[in-house]
């Protein structure tokens, strides 16, 4: 069987299965334990799976992947607004990091004129920012998730090891008070994490259709953010409940 053949073979049984194992893929495909390993490491090179002790996982449930040229489309008016209120957190001379997401490359047409340092991971952002003067962009590095048009991974990981920032505005597919921040991607979900480490605060920014959404990968628990901005259709009792945990619940107007 050929190496295409076989990885596609893999990547089937992890739709069905969610995870695999070296030995038993060894034993049906009739290959040796060390093809098999091979195998598993392109896809993680990929981006496709995670390595693990023997094996590997699903990177991302790929029926669940949705494109950021669709997304950043959709409650635009809200996300807009979001980003408009998360310039009173920004003062002249600051250094920011701005995550990849269709929420979070709203700020970057707002801050373009703005003496700050940018650093992110986002194809999208780096765009809008390319030609500013004003701004010194510091770009991530690693893997292109395509879906996301971000950089991530062990790279954009040893990267953000090196920096510091003021402030992170960071993105998330989902975010519920039991489960903290979720995103789709293990691999990205490692880069956030990454980004959480290397900022004096944290801010989230996402719209209240995300507020019970759990996706695959958790990024953090609301220990890790300082501020929450989100708009008006987050319910109060989440509101209440976030804040007693130490969370700055803030509500963005259109």
């Amino acid at each position: 069987m050929r190496a295409t053949q076989r990885k596609n073979f893999i990547m089937q049984e992890l739709q069905e299965k969610d995870s695999v194992a070296v030995i038993p893929l060894s034993l049906r495909l009739d290959t040796s334990k060390v093809t098999i390993r091979k195998d598993l490491d392109e896809l993680a090179e990929k981006g496709l799976v995670v390595r693990t002790h023997g094996g590997a996982v699903l990177a991302e449930k790929q029926n669940l992947v949705r494109l950021i040229s669709n997304t950043i489309m959709e409650r635009t008016e809200e996300k807009k607004a979001i980003c408009a209120h998360a310039l009173n957190h920004i003062r002249q001379g600051n250094s920011i990091l701005i995550d990849s997401g269709s929420t979070t490359v709203h700020l970057a047409p707002l801050i373009k004129n703005m003496n700050l340092t940018v650093i992110t991971n986002s194809i999208l952002v780096i765009q809008e920012l390319a030609a500013s003067e004003a701004v010194e962009l510091l770009i991530i590095g690693g893997l292109l998730r395509r879906p996301s048009l971000a950089a991530i991974g062990s790279p954009a990981c040893a990267y953000l090891n090196q920096l510091h920032a003021d402030i992170l505005f960071l993105g998330a597919s989902g975010f519920s008070f039991e489960e903290g921040i979720t995103c789709n991607n293990l691999i990205e979900a490692d880069t956030k994490h990454a980004m959480i480490s290397s900022a004096t605060k944290v801010c989230l920014l996402a719209d209240s259709s995300k507020f019970g959404s759990i996706s695959l990968a958790r990024v953090c628990n609301w220990a890790d953010i300082d501020v929450l901005i989100t708009d008006a259709g987050i319910p109060n009792e989440a509101k209440i409940a976030l804040e007693s945990q130490g969370v700055c619940v803030e509500i963005a107007r259109s």
